[in-house]
């Protein structure tokens, strides 16, 4: 899932394109007052979409952290970092801050290569990967106040003559994206290093982070959209595939990957509604059973114990305390 800035329209007409045309292509609404979440399909659609459009010279214009006016947090973590090699480290781990995906970096003796991927290993649209690269080469430029040039750039794709010129080398035609520098480079000193604005930039992007690897599990998208659609009497897969905007498999997938399943996410989610509604409320076993989706309160007597070891009547005990 990806989150879409209410602001992103500008970016897109800043670079050459008509954010009204492409919007009004993907369904995605064109007064959005808030941020727009997308799925990984409808962010390589719109990407692809812009890459059509753009001006790639507007595209490495709007990059230029000399004149850039926006802060974004996890960008000047890297500027403010003692040089290159560490600037990069950081931009590493803060990366998925404002992005769908992870940089990996690959360690070669005098070099270090650059790679951006999906969190499921597969490539990030073209376009992306340009924007990447400009991201880091004007990171390093802008730290160190040289005109850093990649060692190397390998690319499935052509790159616009535009492109060559800001990097100052003509890339190589591969079966991967990927940037490399050298190690020299990475350690030339950072003049934009700034420890006090670090001290305060890393306690806020650690909690960030942490907020974000707690909240972007798919197990806890889908307990979410359950607690909200189990008492509605639509806590099943294909409703909240719908909401996630995937389909039933590809939510059983991710699950999978999480080592867990819909059904115990399901079980797991009416364990916790359940224990709420005793504690927190006057229902009867009879009006819970009922909100849960049981035609009888001995069904849910059956799956309560099987959750939690204890009848009903035990837990309220245990817990008399807590009402």
């Amino acid at each position: 899932m990806y989150t879409l800035s209410h602001y992103y329209r500008d970016f897109i007409d800043a670079i050459g394109a008509s954010s009204e045309k492409i919007y009004k292509k993907l369904n995605l609404p064109l007064n959005a007052v808030n941020d727009i979440v997308i799925n990984t399909d409808k962010y390589i659609m719109l990407m692809n979409e812009i890459d059509k459009e753009c001006d790639m010279t507007l595209v490495i214009q709007s990059f230029n952290f000399d004149k850039f006016t926006e802060f974004i947090p996890p960008i000047y973590s890297g500027l403010c970092a003692t040089n290159g090699l560490e600037c990069i480290k950081r931009v590493g781990i803060y990366k998925k801050l404002i992005g769908p995906f992870t940089l990996n970096i690959s360690d070669k003796k005098d070099k270090l290569q650059l790679t951006f991927h999906f969190e499921d290993s597969s490539n990030i649209p073209n376009l992306s990967v340009v924007i990447e690269n400009i991201i880091m080469t004007n990171l390093l430029r802008r730290g160190t106040g040289l005109q850093i040039i990649p060692q190397e750039i390998e690319t499935t794709f052509e790159y616009d003559e535009s492109l060559i010129e800001f990097f100052g080398i003509a890339p190589v035609k591969s079966d991967k994206n990927s940037i490399t520098f050298e190690m020299e480079d990475l350690l030339e000193p950072f003049v934009s290093k700034n420890n006090i604005m670090w001290s305060y930039l890393e306690p806020e992007l650690k909690k960030r982070l942490q907020e974000l690897e707690k909240d972007e599990s798919i197990s806890a998208k889908v307990r979410t959209i359950l607690f909200e659609k189990i008492p509605a009497g639509e806590g099943n897969i294909e409703t909240v595939a719908s909401q996630m905007a995937v389909s039933t498999r590809t939510l059983q997938r991710k699950l999978s990957e999480e080592n867990t399943t819909f059904l115990k996410q399901l079980n797991h989610s009416k364990e916790l509604l359940a224990k709420n509604l005793m504690l927190n409320t006057k229902s009867s076993t009879a009006e819970i059973a009922y909100l849960l989706g049981y035609s009888e309160p001995s069904a849910f007597s059956r799956a309560f114990l099987q959750w939690t070891g204890l009848t009903i009547t035990k837990f309220k005990e245990q817990n008399k305390g807590s009402r």
